[in-house]
């Protein structure tokens, strides 16, 4: 009988330590949701330029092309742009490279790691393509702000002319009717948390061009406007779009091109 009531009184230990034990798991997992989700929204800090940089004897016109998607699917228009801007006995160099998804902060970081080779080249100019996806993952505009910030001073420390694109208009609700339904809870969370518009870029672009001009920064870079290249908007040049409505088909990238190059083509670049 003893042995009986030993093994009974066990129960209520076991069980306590069970309870312990799921209460130790759960708080391990809430730790590790709440530093992933920490360096999720967390800013990036600026870096110094660690780097030294290549000098040309030539007088060839050098432009980079660096961003999210935008930047990677230009590589087939590099050519393009590259003719547009050849002229004048200065031959030109357009090189583009991207990453699909990328937000303004991972383009910044990519600056010291993938973008760094490109970067070393010295180019005349870097155009900037980014805030798509800031806009769609609901990140806030100061949290695009402050990178792209990171980014254009960066540019300038190097001698390198920023050239910003401003965010481009697409089919955000096309966007997010093709998420799942964790990610569309993901994104209202995070519209929430950073007072973002669920289907509006327009806070990011006043934002911006509000932080270059109490930044000084306004004519040290090119800002090329969205509607200086499709003034019809989204709705009405859907010409310009692959059938995503998210990225621009060929004739769009003619068009943004175009808009570049004779931007470009109006300023003269000192060759360093």
């Amino acid at each position: 009988m003893s042995k009986i009531r030993g093994s009974r009184n066990r129960k209520p230990y076991v069980g306590r330590w069970m309870l312990l034990l799921c209460i130790l798991v759960v708080a391990a997992l809430l730790v590790k949701v709440g530093l992933r989700l920490y360096d999720y929204y967390q800013y990036a800090e600026e870096r110094p330029i660690s780097w030294s940089f290549n000098k040309h004897s030539d007088d060839t016109l050098r432009v980079a092309f660096i961003g999210d998607s935008w930047a990677a699917y230009h590589a087939s228009s590099d050519t393009l742009l590259q003719s547009l801007l050849s002229g004048d006995r200065r031959p030109a160099s357009v090189t583009s490279l991207g990453n699909v998804g990328a937000k303004s902060k991972e383009i910044y970081q990519r600056f010291f790691t993938t973008s760094l080779p490109l970067l070393m080249q010295q180019p005349d100019y870097c155009v900037l393509s980014a805030g798509i996806n800031d806009a769609v993952a609901k990140m806030g505009s100061g949290y695009y702000v402050h990178h792209y910030l990171l980014m254009i001073r960066l540019l300038l420390q190097a001698g390198i002319k920023p050239v910003v694109l401003e965010m481009p208009e697409v089919n955000y609700r096309a966007i997010a009717e093709r998420e799942g339904w964790l990610m569309r809870i993901h994104h209202r969370i995070s519209a929430l948390m950073t007072g973002s518009e669920m289907y509006s870029f327009d806070a990011y672009r006043r934002d911006l061009w509000h932080a270059l001009v109490e930044n000084g920064l306004q004519d040290s870079v090119f800002f090329v406007k969205a509607d200086a290249w499709n003034p019809d908007g989204y709705r009405d040049g859907r010409c310009l779009y692959r059938a995503d409505e998210t990225h621009l088909n060929a004739l769009g990238y003619q068009k943004l091109d175009s808009c570049i190059a004779s931007i470009l083509k109006a300023k003269k670049v000192k060759k360093k």
